[in-house]
C-alpha cells in the first residue's frame, strides 16, 4: 500500500511523523519504506536521512538518489519548481513513479513524503496534492498546533475534500516549545471538528514534541491510520461509511436494473464490481479491494490506469478548450498528435484521419479503400476481402468484416456483404507453407473485380480467435494485393503499439509487408479516453483528393477531440521514453514460464504466447460464477470469452503481479467445464 505523507506547511514535522510511523509499522511486523519525493536543499538531505534512521530505529531510507527510491535532490532550499528551474531542470515525474513502484514491489507499505505542503508547485502546472491525487495515494496529513495552524490545516482539508482524495488520517504534532498550550489544544479541537463533519471515521493521532537528538524516541500508536485490512496489508483507513455504503448499494441496484453492460442481459445481468480508482496495473473497488487488471481494460491501458502524465495532459488541455468541431477549425493537440503519428508510422503513411473509436477507424479505412477505387474509375470494386477468425469492431461495417461465423451472426441481415479467406493456418513460430495463401488467391480469382482492399489484423487475430499466425502471410498478402490492384489495410488497433513486441505487429514480417492504410487505437490514448486514427499513404490520399468528389466523405462530430488528442500525445511520449520492446519481452518470458506448464492439461487445447499477450485455449469453458470466485480469491481481474482465458496486461505490471496472473489463469484452467451456452454462436 502506498501513502502520501504531506504537511500543512513547511517545518510542521513530516519527517518526524514519517519516521515514527515507519518505526511503529516495523514494530507490528509490517515491512515499510519511505521515499522522499523531492528534496530541495541538498545540504539538509543527509540530515533528514540520519534523522529518519534514528526515528525509525534503523529503518530503510536509501540515500542514493539513483538507486531504489530515486529521490530527486536540488541544491536550493525552495519549492521544487524554483529549485529545479535554478538548475535548468524539471521535476521528473516518471522518476518518482518508477521509484515508488520499485519500492511497492519490495515492501508492504510505502510512505511517500512530500515536499512542503499540499499546494507546493512541482512544476508550472502541477501541485503536490494533484500529483498524489492522480495516483490514488491516500493522504496522511501532518499538522501542528502553533499559532495560525488552524487556518493552514482547515484549508488543507478543504483541498483534499475538493479533489475527492482519500484521507487516511491526520497527525497532530504538538506545538513547538513556548507555544501557549491553549493554542495547541484549540488547533487540535478544530481539526477534530472538521474530521467529524467532512471525514467521519478518519482518525487523528497525536505526537508529543520531543528532542530527536536526545536518543529517546517515543512509541506512538499509528494503527488507527494504518489499520490492517485483508491479505494485501494496511488500507487507507477511510473506507465507506454508512452513507457511502448506502449510496453504493443504491447505485449498484440502479445499474443492475437500468444499465446495459457489454454483451450482457438486462433481464439476468451478470454481477459487476464497482470500481472507484485505477492505479498502475490495479483497479480499486468500492470496498477497498484491489484487482490486478490482467486484460488492461480490453487492452487499452498500456501505461497503467490513470498515468499521471496523461492525466496532467488532459487537465492542462481542459483548462484551455475541451472541444471544437474539426470542420473549419484545427488546434494544437491534433497537429501535435498527427506529427507524432507520422514519425512512428510505417514509411509513407503520414496522412492522418482521426476517428472516434477503433470500430469507426475500420469503417473509415473501408470507405477510403472504396473511394480510392472509385477515384480510379473502378466503382464496381466496392467490397473488401477479410479473414475468417478476424474481429474489427461492433459497428455494422466493422461487423461485416469480422468472422462471418463469429459473435455477430445475429446481425447478418443488416451487414454489407464482403468476401472471406481462410484464417492463416500456420502458427507464428511454425514452418511457413505458401499453401496458407491459397484461399486468398482463390478469393481474388473469383471476386477480384469487386475487391477494393484486403483487411486483416496483422499477426494477432484478437477478439474472435486469439490466434498468433505466421508473419510471412503478410508478405504474401501484400504481393497478391499489388498484383490484383487492391489496397492492403491493417487493423493494428489491438496488436499495435508494442503489444506483440514490435511497435507495429506487421513489422514481424520485415520488409515488403507495409500496408496502404493502417488503423490504430486502444493504447493510443493509454486507455484514458476513446480515440483512433487511420493512417494512409500519399498514393491513397492523393488519389482520393484527385477524384470526384475530391473530399473524403467522412466527418464525425467529435473528430480530433482536443482532450483525446492531448491524452494521445502524452501516451505516445511515454511509448517513446522507455524501451517497450523490453517491457513486452519481460511479460512474454513470464507468460512462457507461467503458462507453458498447462500444455497437455486435461481441459487445455493450446497455450499461445507472443509479446505481452498470453492465451490458454480451453476445451470447454468453465461456468462464469466459478471464474468470478477465482477472481475474488486471487485478486486478478480476468475476462475469459468462448474457450479463451488470456492476459494482455498493462506494460507496467510487476513481476509478482505477472506471477499472480499466471496462477489465476492456471486456476481457471483447472475449473470443471461449465454448462453449454444458451447460444453457441455467442462468446463474450
Amino acid at each position: 500500500m502506498i501513502y502520501f505523507v504531506s504537511g500543512t506547511g513547511t517545518g510542521v514535522g513530516k519527517t518526524v511523523a514519517t519516521g515514527l510511523a515507519a518505526r511503529d509499522l516495523a514494530r507490528r511486523g509490517v515491512d515499510a519504506i519511505t521515499v522522499k519525493m523531492v528534496q530541495t536543499g541538498d545540504a539538509g538531505f543527509s540530515e533528514d536521512v540520519e534523522e529518519h534512521r534514528r526515528l525509525a530505529g534503523g529503518g530503510p531510507f536509501p540515500e542514493d538518489a539513483a538507486g531504489l527510491t530515486a529521490p530527486q535532490v536540488f541544491a536550493f532550499p525552495a519549492s521544487p519548481l524554483l529549485a529545479a528551474e535554478l538548475e535548468g531542470r524539471r521535476v521528473d515525474f516518471s522518476a518518482i513513479d518508477r521509484a515508488v513502484a520499485a519500492c511497492a514491489e519490495a515492501h508492504s507499505v510505502v510512505l511517500v513524503e512530500g515536499a512542503g505542503g499540499l499546494a507546493v508547485p512541482l512544476d508550472g502546472e502541477t501541485l503536490a496534492i494533484d500529483f498524489a491525487a492522480a495516483r490514488g495515494w491516500p493522504l496522511v496529513l501532518v499538522a501542528d498546533g502553533r499559532l495560525g495552524a488552524i487556518n493552514h490545516t482547515l484549508l488543507s482539508l478543504e483541498a483534499v475534500k475538493a479533489r475527492g482524495m482519500a484521507l487516511a488520517g491526520v497527525v497532530h504534532v504538538e506545538a513547538p516549545a513556548g507555544t501557549d498550550p491553549r493554542i495547541d489544544a484549540d488547533a487540535e479541537r478544530a481539526v477534530r471538528r472538521a474530521l467529524e463533519r467532512d471525514f467521519p471515521g478518519v482518525p487523528l493521532v497525536r505526537l508529543p514534541r520531543f528532542d530527536v537528538s536526545s536518543g529517546t524516541v517515543p512509541d506512538v500508536d499509528f494503527s488507527p491510520i494504518f489499520a490492517s485490512k485483508g491479505p494485501d496489508g494496511p488500507s487507507a483507513g477511510a473506507g465507506a461509511g454508512g452513507a457511502d455504503a448506502a449510496r453504493s448499494a443504491a447505485d449498484l441496484d440502479w445499474d443492475r436494473r437500468k444499465i446495459w453492460h457489454p454483451y450482457a442481459s438486462l433481464g439476468t445481468p451478470p454481477p459487476v464490481f464497482e470500481a472507484v480508482r485505477g492505479l498502475g496495473a490495479e483497479v480499486e473497488l468500492a470496498d477497498g479491494t484491489r484487482l490486478v487488471d490482467a486484460v488492461a481494460s480490453w487492452w487499452s491501458v498500456a501505461h497503467g490506469h490513470d498515468h499521471p502524465a496523461i492525466v496532467e495532459a488532459v487537465k492542462r488541455q481542459a483548462s484551455r478548450m475541451t472541444h471544437v468541431m474539426f470542420g473549419g477549425f484545427t488546434h494544437e493537440p491534433a497537429v501535435a498528435l498527427s506529427r507524432r503519428l507520422a514519425a512512428i508510422a510505417p514509411e509513407g503513411l503520414d496522412n492522418v484521419f482521426f476517428a472516434d473509436s477503433g470500430s469507426i477507424a475500420v469503417e473509415v479505412a473501408s470507405k477510403m479503400a472504396v473511394q480510392y477505387q472509385r477515384a480510379l474509375g473502378r466503382p464496381e470494386r466496392c467490397k473488401l476481402l477479410a479473414l475468417r477468425g478476424g474481429y474489427h469492431g461492433d459497428t455494422a461495417g466493422a461487423m461485416a468484416l469480422s468472422d462471418p461465423d463469429g459473435m455477430h451472426v445475429l446481425f447478418r441481415g443488416i451487414m454489407p456483404k464482403h468476401f472471406f479467406a481462410d484464417k492463416p493456418s500456420v502458427p507464428f513460430d511454425g514452418e511457413w507453407d505458401d499453401a496458407c495463401l491459397a484461399s486468398v488467391e482463390r478469393a481474388f480469382d473469383e471476386h477480384g473485380g469487386e475487391i477494393a482492399a484486403a483487411i486483416c489484423e496483422p499477426v494477432f487475430q484478437a477478439a474472435n480467435a486469439m490466434w498468433f499466425y505466421h508473419p510471412r502471410f503478410l508478405r504474401g498478402l501484400r504481393r497478391i494485393c499489388d498484383e490484383r490492384g487492391a489496397l492492403l489495410v491493417y487493423d493494428e488497433i489491438a496488436a499495435g503499439l508494442w503489444r506483440t513486441g514490435r511497435r507495429w505487429a506487421h513489422e514481424h514480417a520485415g520488409d515488403g509487408a507495409a500496408p496502404d492504410i493502417l488503423c490504430t487505437g486502444k493504447a493510443l490514448t493509454g486507455g484514458a479516453m476513446t480515440l483512433a486514427a487511420v493512417l494512409a499513404s500519399d498514393r491513397v490520399a492523393g488519389t482520393i483528393s484527385g477524384g470526384r468528389p475530391s473530399a473524403f466523405m467522412h466527418g464525425p462530430t467529435f473528430m480530433a477531440n482536443p482532450l483525446a488528442c492531448a491524452a494521445a500525445c502524452a501516451s505516445l511520449d511515454l511509448f517513446a521514453a522507455s524501451d517497450y520492446a523490453e517491457k513486452a519481452r519481460r511479460i512474454e518470458r513470464a507468460f512462457r514460464t507461467g503458462l507453458e506448464p498447462l500444455r497437455g492439461a486435461p481441459n487445455v487445447a493450446d497455450v499461445r504466447v507472443l509479446g505481452a499477450a498470453g492465451v490458454v485455449e480451453l476445451v470447454s469453458p468453465p461456468a462464469p460464477e466459478d471464474v468470478r470466485r477465482v477472481i475474488l480469491e486471487t485478486g486478478i481481474w480476468l475476462r475469459p470469452f468462448a474457450g479463451f482465458v488470456y492476459s494482455i496486461p498493462p506494460f507496467v505490471v510487476s513481476d509478482s503481479q505477472l506471477s499472480r496472473i499466471c496462477e489465476a489463469i492456471r486456476a481457471v484452467a483447472a475449473l470443471p467445464p461449465g454448462p453449454p451456452p444458451d447460444d453457441p454462436d455467442f462468446h463474450e
